[in-house]
């Protein structure tokens, strides 16, 4: 679930946990995404999980569900 989306970063709560996914958000209506995801940084949970890494597989689901979210609210994300 998102809890916080800002030009840099989408606070997101996925499985119990938290996690900062890094990105750039766009202004809408310039063909741009409206937020674009850096997934190559996403690799830790948050406090008080961040000594937990975040393996391949649950980064996919991870970002398949944002993708969803973000639909269902009406906004494109890109993935890089």
């Amino acid at each position: 679930m998102i809890i916080k989306i800002s030009r840099g970063y989408i606070l997101y709560s996925f499985r119990g946990k938290m996690v900062t996914i890094e990105g750039e958000a766009y202004l809408p209506g310039y063909g741009s995404p409206d937020f674009v995801v850096y997934s190559e940084l996403i690799k830790n949970w948050d406090p008080p999980d961040d000594q937990v890494r975040i393996d391949e597989a649950t980064k996919k689901e991870l970002l398949e569900h944002l993708e969803e979210e973000m639909k269902s609210r009406g906004m494109t994300i890109e993935i890089e």
